[in-house]
């Protein structure tokens, strides 16, 4: 009888192992579409009955995906649960450095990006976010050094190229710039990011067919970039192509519809264009919607 009650215990509890697995396994689909918010519901089911070896999988994930939500003290919270199992993760003190950047947190991200290198001296990626917490609390030859310190590290990471052109940006060395991001995309030929900033670095300089070339390419890699579309209709402007303009800003509308500036130049393409009873109507959707 109580050999029969040991495999009946056995049985339940590998059964709710195998539910925890697969309530964790449903949550990653969910992260994987973007449900984020559902992700978060079904993990915080599986936390409050998995056992402890689960438990980090499930902190981890809880941490990416409020921080998806923008829910960064959450994030944190999380991260700091999953630290406590393994302090010695690089990973973890890397992502609490991005809720705490993306929080706005510029020092307390720092001193975490710092714990993941002690941690993994090599970590090529921390050290970029690093650099990006430096450029954007305002110090930029703080991190255009700690770039250059992750560039030495690993030559081929790009996000390192495309961070340093950022920075050539701030400083308005636009054909420096320019080289570091095609640099970024020869190590890495589907960086939309890097697409994007070269984009932009060539409409500062005044070339916009190079311009339009880039966003292009960026918005074949990342359709959805509403600022993408943007930017690509300013261009198209710019050259003079108002037809191509109109078919941009209507896709920047759709994929960022509350950018009032998109609207704006749609008005004005269409105007330009000859084509005034559709700029009218856009005008007046532009008016009922930014209606404060």
């Amino acid at each position: 009888m109580k050999r029969f009650l040991s495999v009946l215990v056995f049985l339940s509890a590998a059964a709710a192992v195998y539910g925890v697995d697969s309530m964790i396994n449903e949550a990653e689909r969910h992260m994987e579409q973007g449900r984020h918010a559902e992700a978060v519901r079904v993990l915080r089911a599986a936390e409050a009955k998995a056992p402890e070896n689960k438990l980090m999988r499930i902190y981890v994930a809880l941490g990416v995906n409020y921080r998806k939500l923008s829910r960064y003290d959450d994030a944190i919270s999380y991260y700091q649960k999953a630290a406590k199992l393994s302090p010695d993760m690089a990973d973890i003190y890397y992502n609490i450095g991005l809720a705490h950047y993306y929080k706005g947190s510029y020092k307390n991200a720092l001193s975490n990006y710092d714990r993941a290198i002690k941690l993994s001296p090599s970590y090529s990626e921390a050290y970029g976010a690093k650099a990006m917490a430096y450029r954007d609390a305002g110090f930029t030859d703080l991190a255009v050094k700690t770039i250059n310190d992750a560039i030495k590290i690993d030559p081929n990471y790009a996000g390192g190229y495309n961070i340093l052109g950022n920075c050539y940006m701030d400083r308005g060395w636009t054909e420096s710039a320019v080289n570091m991001y095609r640099k970024a995309i020869t190590l890495r030929p589907d960086y939309a990011s890097a697409f994007y900033n070269l984009g932009v670095a060539y409409d500062e300089a005044g070339k916009y067919a190079s311009a339009i070339d880039a966003y292009n390419q960026s918005i074949r890699l990342n359709d959805s970039d509403g600022e993408a579309h943007h930017n690509l209709g300013i261009a198209y402007m710019k050259a003079g192509d108002y037809y191509r303009a109109i078919d941009a800003f209507k896709a920047a509308i759709r994929f960022d519809p509350e950018n009032k500036k998109s609207y704006e130049h749609l008005v004005e393409s269409l105007q330009k264009s000859g084509i005034s009873r559709e700029a009218a109507r856009w005008e007046q959707v532009m008016k009922e919607r930014f209606r404060r």
